[in-house]
């Protein structure tokens, strides 16, 4: 119904109401008898009605939604129903009740206690699209502190509803709760697009922003529609904006410096606005050959130069001063990391000394220059006797330190003593029996003293201590007074401590060894008979051992009861023999004059008596196993006599005794094929025969001969057993017959001989 036609009907209800109180009735109703009917009706449910406030009146319900309704058109179409309970004097849950009936229509909504018509929210759409022209932009949250509504009620039932249609504009994309007019839109992007191109550096959006009174989020969404002469460095707060002249001309000179100089100086480009240095670089300097340092980054120019600099300095035997050809904005860092990839290289052609490098030859020069007061230092040391006096305490001091931490030579010691009395006790299965003794190192050796100084010059037990070890011959003061001008024409001066103290140490060890080679030549002079007389000896006495050795494994071939007599012929020849070698050593040790080679018994008794008890004692024991037939008790007192000595008995290297038996074999058929001598034929014959029989060696006299044969009997041939019976049946013959006799049987061993050593070939081949 229109406005009009409902104020009509209103006049005329007016005018109907007022025509009614005029008339007169018949019959009137008292006020306490209506509210009695009214109550009546109400309580038999034949009339339904609202009490006002006061309960003075009456309303029934459809004409509560009429007042509502009214009271709605009268105030715009929107009202609060606290509002219009107080209005209406109606109770307000009587009013939230039938305004819920009102709201069903759909035409009214029922929004944070108030009644909204549709008409309200058209109205308002208005208003908000005649602010939206006046102001070019609006937010939900304006809207919700001027018109007291929820902000989603005027989001999606007016702002999105009506746009397009009564509002003009569009919403931004990146917040929806902003509402923009294009002619805004392009006003705003044209005042960002002014600001842009007036920049010449990089300057914070945030000032940008400021200056153009924009809010952050509008800028960074028309930047993007905007062709800016710039870019900008991030998305975040504190993002700068970077105009292209500044970047194009920022390019030009770092571009620039790096062809004139070959290097870039962080600091400097931090200075033009590169947050990023390193980064920048690699990425504008992307086919350069670069090397990055802490404080700038150098090109491939700069270090090509500083190789072939290098490679001059090695060539000429010079030196080369790094720093000179470095940028001078390098830290001393970073020089140290081009010197370390510098000279990666050339480490054994080079030195370094602080920031100069130095070709070894020229480091060579100068200490060939040092070399004449090395050798004049040494020699003077050595003729003073302060080298060997100090070798001397050095020894000293180490042999302290070794008694007092039970040293090896105590454990010697013990052992020695340990051997002594097995020996003394008669205790067999000792001995030498092919083991390696190693004895002693005796004091009056000069090579023991040169092992001792030797391993005490590999000992450091601390720094200081190591410093006390070494004699100084050279001195630094020595270095400096002779390579001093040099380095001082140079310009090298600031290096002279350092060079000299580099070249004094090395100086110093030449000059020990130096020291040592003349301390040992003049030992060595002292003592040459005496070492060789050692060695010799010490060679001598393990061949006749040895022999004695082999030739006991021959004679344990026959029965127990017939060793002692071949031991005893063993031991008084071989064992006399060693006994003599030890004699003579002793006696050259102690200083004694020995004229011949071969000691008969009466020289090494004399020799022995002569002795100091340190050898005394071991030979004249040594001299009594000579005639007890016991060749264990032998090997012991040997032994004892070996460590008395300090020499050592050699292991037994079995393939060499084979081929000593094969020599021994040789030697034996060598001497027959010369020997016209009858029984020594024999002899000879019998022995090789048991030799190439049995691979042993024998030693024997011509008494054992027939024991011999008796026990190669079960080995030859019957016939060449007979022939080798016969010739000694002829040979005893021949020793016993008388002069008349003798010739005939000696014409017959004549005639024989050529059979008898014919049968050593024989039995050679078939064996």
């Amino acid at each position: 119904m229109a406005p009009s036609t409902d104020w009509d009907e209103i006049k005329r209800l007016a005018a109907d109401f007022q025509k009614a109180q005029l008339t007169t009735t018949a019959q009137r109703l008292s006020e306490r008898n209506c509210v009695e009917i009214v109550s009546k009706l109400i309580e038999l449910k034949l009339l339904d009605v609202i009490f006002t406030v006061d309960g003075k009146e009456y309303l029934t319900p459809q004409q509560l939604i009429k007042e509502i309704k009214d009271e709605l058109y009268v105030r715009g179409g929107r009202v609060n129903t606290v509002e219009l309970a107080k209005e209406l004097n109606v109770d307000l849950n009587q009013i939230n009740i039938y305004a819920a009936d009102i709201v069903k229509s759909k035409e009214v909504q029922l929004v944070a206690g108030s009644l909204i018509t549709h008409y309200y929210l058209e109205k308002i759409a208005r208003e908000i699209n005649e602010k939206l022209q006046l102001q070019g932009q609006i937010t939900v949250g304006d809207l919700t502190l001027q018109y007291d509504l929820p902000a989603e009620l005027l989001q999606h039932s007016v702002l999105e509803k009506y746009l397009g249609k009564l509002i003009c504009g569009r919403q931004d994309p990146s917040d929806p709760r902003i509402f923009y007019t294009e002619e805004y839109i392009t006003r705003t992007k044209a005042k960002i697009r002014g600001a842009l191109m007036g920049l010449l550096k990089p300057t914070p959006i945030s000032l940008i922003i400021s200056h153009c009174n924009l809010a952050e989020r509008l800028f960074l969404y028309l930047f993007d529609q905007l062709n800016a002469p710039g870019v900008l460095t991030g998305r975040q707060s504190g993002a700068q904006y970077v105009p292209s002249c500044y970047t194009k001309s920022q390019n030009e000179w770092v571009m620039n410096f790096y062809k004139q100089n070959n290097y870039l100086e962080y600091d400097a480009l931090t200075r033009l606005g590169i947050s990023d240095p390193k980064g920048y670089v690699k990425r504008v300097l992307s086919n350069e050959d670069l090397t990055f340092l802490r404080s700038c980054v150098i090109g491939s120019q700069i270090k090509q130069q500083l190789e072939n600099a290098l490679e001059e300095c090695i060539a000429s035997k010079s030196y080369l001063d790094v720093v000179s050809l470095l940028p001078s904005v390098l830290s001393d860092e970073d020089i140290d990391n081009v010197l370390e990839t510098l000279l990666k290289d050339n480490l054994k052609s080079t030195i370094l000394f602080e920031k100069t490098v130095f070709s070894n030859q020229f480091i060579e020069n100068l200490r060939q220059a040092c070399m004449p007061i090395v050798q004049k230092n040494a020699e003077t040391i050595v003729n003073s006797g302060k080298y060997q006096q100090f070798c001397l305490e050095k020894q000293l001091a180490k042999s302290e330190n070794q008694h007092q931490s039970h040293s090896f030579v105590d454990h010697k010691a013990e052992r020695r003593e340990e051997r002594r009395k097995k020996a003394s006790s008669g205790k067999v299965g000792g001995g030498t029996q092919g083991r390696e003794t190693k004895t002693k190192a005796v004091k009056k050796h000069p090579r023991s003293k040169q092992t001792a100084h030797d391993s005490d010059s590999d000992e450091a037990p601390s720094a200081s201590k190591k410093n006390q070890d070494i004699l100084e011959i050279v001195s630094n003061e020595d270095v400096e007074s002779v390579i001093k001008e040099s380095l001082e024409n140079e310009g090298l001066e600031d290096l002279i401590d350092q060079i000299a103290e580099y070249l004094q140490g090395h100086l110093n060890q030449t000059a020990l060894a130096l020291a040592k080679e003349l301390a040992e030549k003049l030992l060595q002079d002292a003592n040459q008979n005496r070492k060789q007389t050692h060695s010799s000896a010490q060679d001598r006495i393990n061949v006749l051992i040895n022999d004695i050795k082999l030739y006991e494994k021959g004679l344990k071939l026959f029965s127990s009861d017939q060793h002692a007599q071949f031991i005893k012929y063993l031991l008084k020849s071989f064992g006399s023999d060693i006994l003599s070698e030890f004699c003579k050593y002793a006696a050259n040790q102690c200083n004694l004059s020995v004229q011949v080679d071969v000691l008969s018994v009466d020289q090494r008794n004399k020799i022995m008596n002569d002795l100091s008890d340190e050898y005394m004692k071991p030979l004249r024991a040594l001299n009594v196993t000579l005639g007890e037939q016991n060749i264990e008790q032998f090997y012991q007192a040997v032994d004892v006599c070996l460590s008395e000595c300090g020499m050592i008995l050699k292991k037994v290297d079995k393939k060499k005794d084979k081929i000593l038996v094969q020599n021994h074999r040789e030697k034996l058929i060598a001497e027959l094929e010369n020997c016209e001598e009858p029984a020594l034929v024999l002899h000879l014959v019998v022995l090789a025969l048991f030799t190439i029989l049995n691979q042993n060696m024998l030693h024997a006299s011509g008494r054992q001969v027939p024991i011999i044969i008796s026990f190669l009997k079960s080995q030859l041939k019957e016939e060449d057993f007979e022939k080798l019976q016969k010739y000694h049946e002829l040979v005893a013959a021949y020793l016993t017959a008388s002069d008349e006799h003798r010739s005939s049987i000696e014409e017959k061993l004549k005639e024989d001989m050529p059979l008898i050593k014919n049968l050593v070939a024989e039995v050679k081949k078939y064996k």
